[in-house]
């Protein structure tokens, strides 16, 4: 008895062509801790400032880009400069200010929960002394870390 026509597998090949061809599924992994190295090479600016004040809002995910709802939690973290270990070279758009803005994320909600980037390991809180490697985006024209470990806290709030 045979178990397949031959029309059958026609029509289960066709099918399983017609799946792998038409559509790319693309899954992300989560990013790896960047070495010291990369961090010092990466940045465009580093620098150590207190956090005077962090916002948050939850936005759609312009990450994730597969079907669902996807909701990212989006932080702008304000910055009172106290030191500059890199400075970027000076042109029109960067001029040394007291104060910085900062945009750092992380997910807040997948479904369906999928692998992929986990935005920034940590995020600090007012009053924290952080220690920040930093590259500019034109698009949103603010400061971001550099992912997933650009933002390290050097000294806590009491």
């Amino acid at each position: 008895m045979k178990l397949f026509t031959d029309p059958l597998k026609v029509l289960l090949t066709m099918l399983l062509c017609g799946a792998f061809f038409t559509g790319e599924i693309q899954l992300f992994a989560a990013i790896a801790p960047l070495s010291q190295k990369q961090l010092d090479e990466q940045s465009e600016l580093i620098i150590t400032g207190r956090v005077v004040a962090v916002e948050s809002q939850v936005q759609k995910s312009k990450i994730e880009r597969t079907l669902g709802i996807h909701r990212d939690r989006i932080y702008n973290i304000k910055l009172e400069l106290i030191n500059f270990y890199k400075i970027p070279p000076f042109e029109q758009d960067f001029r040394i200010k007291e104060f910085i803005v900062v945009e750092a994320w992380r997910p807040d909600t997948r479904i369906p929960p999928l692998p992929g980037p986990q935005g920034h390991e940590s995020i600090p809180k007012k009053g924290d002394e952080v220690k920040m490697y930093l590259l500019w985006n034109k698009a949103t024209v603010l400061w971001q870390p550099l992912l997933p470990n650009g933002i390290k806290v050097v000294k806590k709030e009491q």
